[in-house]
């Protein structure tokens, strides 16, 4: 009986390892799926780096596309750029990325066969410090608007730009963890301390006035003011208030480095499909 019972046994278990290794066996370049690489983004492109050790074997390729963070279209993935792989060169320079902002990547592998082109499956998102909460701080010294301003220019900062909902929420989240009501973003009149009464609203990088999270009865086509900017208050909502008062401020940090004239492009193709 005992006998019977070990042979059923090692049955079991020689049918589990057969089966999982046929799963192997049938695991193609397809299957595979690529590690998250390192980012370092400057002012109009990013360095994406990769471990060749990680990549499949006979990878000529390297698929690429950016996700800009706030961008007002749904948060969606550009089409991307294919690069041409090389052991030797495991890196890549992201081109043409808006000033600015913020992006994560996803990346794929792919190599030529008959058929054309066959590509691993995609990478998890990157994950970079300018896409989380952590690039907002908040001073609780209160200023006017021009010297809050002056103050995250002093830090290596600026006051906080809000493109989007996201960043809206991650503000407003922060002004509420360190109790306050109120504090200064980044969003002045362009008609800042001149007799005209229309509103021209400007975020502090020059970045494009899309989103607006204005409370009711905000006065944001003219204005009574000499000058004015904005604050977020503690329901994510935006004031339109005089710069002379006296406010907590929100900072925030931005990519600041510069990109290296050195940077090569060789190999770069933009891709006839998407992620």
């Amino acid at each position: 009986s005992n006998t019977r019972e070990d042979r059923t046994v090692n049955i079991m278990l020689l049918t589990v390892f057969l089966i999982g290794l046929l799963g192997s066996s049938l695991a193609g370049f397809s299957d595979n799926v690529p590690a998250q690489p390192s980012v370092t983004e400057y002012d109009h492109s990013a360095k994406i780096v990769i471990d060749p050790n990680n990549v499949p074997a006979d990878t000529d390729r390297v698929h690429i596309a950016a996700k800009e963070l706030n961008d007002l279209t749904g948060n969606r993935f550009e089409k991307g750029y294919d690069f041409a792989f090389n052991a030797a060169v495991p890196y890549f320079y992201y081109p043409q990325l808006t000033d600015g902002k913020f992006h994560v990547f996803v990346l794929k592998y792919g190599r030529s066969n008959d058929d054309g082109v066959e590509w691993s499956k995609a990478s998890a998102e990157t994950h970079y410090l300018h896409s989380d909460s952590s690039r907002f701080s908040i001073s609780l010294m209160n200023r006017a608007w021009p010297m809050a301003k002056d103050r995250c220019i002093d830090e290596g900062k600026r006051l906080a730009v809000i493109t989007g909902q996201k960043s809206n929420e991650m503000v407003k989240k922060l002004l509420v963890a360190n109790g306050r009501t109120e504090a200064w973003i980044g969003l002045y009149d362009a008609h800042y301390n001149d007799n005209n009464s229309k509103t021209t609203w400007a975020w502090v990088d020059n970045s494009p006035f899309k989103y607006a999270k204005f409370e009711y009865g905000a006065q944001t086509q003219k204005s009574e003011m000499k000058s004015a900017v904005a604050a977020i208050n503690e329901g994510g909502e935006w004031e339109t208030l005089s710069p002379d008062q006296k406010l907590p401020f929100i900072c925030e940090v931005g990519p600041t480095e510069k990109v290296k004239e050195t940077e090569a492009r060789v190999g770069l193709t933009e891709a006839d499909m998407q992620m």
